[in-house]
C-alpha cells in the first residue's frame, strides 16, 4: 500500500484508536468547571487551533518494499543467534522482548528453544489477554498462582535447557536457577538488541505515528504557556491532548519546568506558576501500539528574551545541526556526540553540556544506541534516535532541544515537526 501523504487534522476529538478528522464536538464533560481566563484560552484553541504547516507530517511515505517481520520471523532470527552462540533456548522476562517477539504486552515469560515450540508463560489473570494478543505460532501456558521463576525453568524439557540464555534475571533467581540447572547460563541482552535496535517498516509506522501525536502536543503547550499558568496545568492539558489523539499513555513523565527548574534536565512539574522572564523547557513523549516517541523544545515568556537566553539556545540548535550533518550510516554514537560537543565548546558552552546526545527509541523510551562519549556503536539504517544536547546553568534556566529522527540509506529523516522559536510573543 503506498500512502503519499498523511496530515493531521489539528481540531480537537474525542479520544480515538486512530488519528482522523473530528468525529464529534466537544463533550460535554471536558467543558471546564470554572470558565477562568485561561479556561477560555485553553478552550478557544481546542476549537480553533493554529494549522501551521510546518506542523503537518507528511513523514508516513511508505515504500511498496516494504520491510516487515512476523513474530515467526523474529523468533527464527533469534534461533539463528542463539544457535550461532551453542545455546539450546532462551528464557526472556523483558515485558519488552516478549512484546517484540510475541506481540503480547503483559505479564509473562517467554521460552524460546532452539529446536521446539516457543512458550509464553503467563498469570492466570493475563490468561486470555495473552490468547488473544500473542501470535499463533507461541503457545500460551497459564501458570499456577504464586508461580515463580525457578518452577518456569523446571517445566522446560532437560534438553532445551542445558545451555540457555536470557535477558534479565535477578542475582537472586540466577543463583538459585544455577543451582538446579545442570548446563550453562549465558546473558544475551545484547544479542536481542542487535535485532530491534533496527527497526522494521510497521515499527517505523507505529513510531511515526506517535511522534505526530507529540508534535500536536507540542503545538498545543506552546500555545498555552502564559503567565500565571501552572507547570502541573500544562502537563494535564498535554496529557489529556495526547490521549485525544489517540495516545495510549507518555512514553515518560513529561516534563514541563519553568523558570530556575528549567535548569534541572529531569525537572518534574509542579504548582510554580510561570512568570514574565521564564525560561520554559517542555520534554514531551507518546506511546502508541506499544512504540513511543521523544520531543524537547525551549520556550521564553516575555517581550523579548535576554541576549544570554538567545545565545545560549542558538548554541543548542547549532550544535543539534551539527550532530544531524554527522548522522549517516557508518558513523558511531561517539562520533555524532563529539559533533555536536565540540561545536557547544567552541562558543564557551562544552562544560554546560552535562548529560549523552542522544539514545535510541522503539518499544522503551531509552534503548540502545546510548549516544555518548566513547560509545562505538555504528549508526545502520532502521535505527530511530532522539539528538538532544542542552545546556544548563544551575538555579537559573537551561535549555534543550530535542527530535525524534529515523536513519535512511540517503539521510535522516526528523520524525518530530515543531518550531524551534524560543519567544512565544
Amino acid at each position: 500500500m503506498l500512502v503519499s501523504e498523511l496530515t493531521l487534522d489539528w481540531s480537537i476529538r474525542t479520544p480515538a484508536t486512530t488519528i482522523g478528522p473530528m468525529t464529534a464536538p466537544l463533550p460535554a464533560s471536558s467543558m471546564p468547571q470554572i470558565l477562568n481566563a485561561q479556561s477560555i484560552k485553553i478552550l478557544l484553541i481546542r476549537i480553533f487551533p493554529k494549522r501551521n504547516e510546518s506542523f503537518l507530517v507528511a513523514s508516513t511515505l511508505i515504500s511498496p518494499l516494504r520491510v516487515e517481520m512476523t513474530s515467526t520471523e523474529r523468533i527464527k532470527k533469534l534461533i539463528e543467534i542463539l544457535r550461532e552462540g551453542g545455546l539450546t533456548g532462551a528464557i526472556l522476562r523483558s515485558q519488552a522482548n516478549v512484546f517484540y517477539f510475541t506481540g503480547y504486552r503483559g505479564s509473562g515469560a517467554l521460552f524460546i528453544p532452539t529446536d521446539g515450540l516457543p512458550t509464553l508463560y503467563v498469570p492466570p489473570l493475563d490468561f486470555e489477554l495473552a490468547e488473544e494478543m500473542a501470535a499463533e505460532e507461541v503457545q500460551v501456558i497459564k501458570l499456577e498462582q504464586h508461580s515463580t521463576i525457578q518452577s518456569i525453568f523446571e517445566s522446560i524439557p532437560e534438553h532445551s535447557r542445558a545451555r540457555l540464555g536470557f535477558d534479565s534475571l535477578s542475582a537472586e533467581d540466577y543463583l538459585k536457577i544455577s543451582e538446579r540447572l545442570a548446563g550453562s547460563m549465558t546473558p544475551i541482552s545484547d544479542r536481542i538488541w542487535k535485532l530491534r535496535m533496527i527497526k522494521d517498516d510497521s515499527e517505523i509506522d507505529r513510531i511515526k505515528r506517535a511522534c505526530e501525536i507529540s508534535s500536536r502536543c507540542m503545538e498545543l503547550a506552546s500555545e498555552i504557556i502564559g503567565q500565571g499558568v501552572a507547570e502541573s496545568e500544562i502537563k494535564a492539558e498535554i496529557l489529556k491532548e495526547m490521549l485525544n489523539l489517540g495516545g495510549e499513555k507518555p512514553a515518560f513523565d513529561i516534563i514541563v519546568a519553568s523558570g530556575p527548574n528549567s535548569s534541572k534536565p529531569h525537572g518534574s512539574p509542579g504548582n510554580r506558576l510561570i512568570r514574565s522572564g521564564d525560561v520554559v523547557v517542555i520534554d514531551i513523549g507518546a506511546v502508541y501500539e506499544g512504540y513511543c516517541s521523544d520531543m524537547t523544545r525551549t520556550f521564553y515568556v516575555g517581550s523579548e528574551p535576554s541576549e544570554e537566553v538567545e545565545k545560549a539556545h542558538q548554541a543548542v540548535l547549532d550544535a543539534k545541526q551539527k550532530a544531524e550533518e554527522f548522522l549517516k550510516i557508518g558513523a558511531t554514537a561517539s562520533d555524532l556526540y563529539q559533533s555536536a560537543y565540540d561545536q557547544l565548546a567552541s562558543t564557551g558552552y562544552g562544560e554546560h553540556f552535562i548529560h549523552g546526545l542522544g539514545h535510541g527509541v522503539g518499544i522503551e523510551i531509552h534503548e540502545p544506541p546510548r549516544i555518548s562519549r566513547n560509545v562505538g556503536e555504528v549508526l545502520s539504517e532502521g535505527m530511530v534516535l532522539t539528538i538532544e544536547p542542552g545546556v544548563y546553568f544551575p538555579k537559573r534556566f537551561g535549555v534543550r532541544v530535542e527530535d525524534t529522527i529515523l536513519v535512511r540509506r540517503e539521510g535522516v529523516e526528523r520524525l518530530t515537526r515543531a518550531p524551534y522559536e524560543l519567544s512565544l510573543d
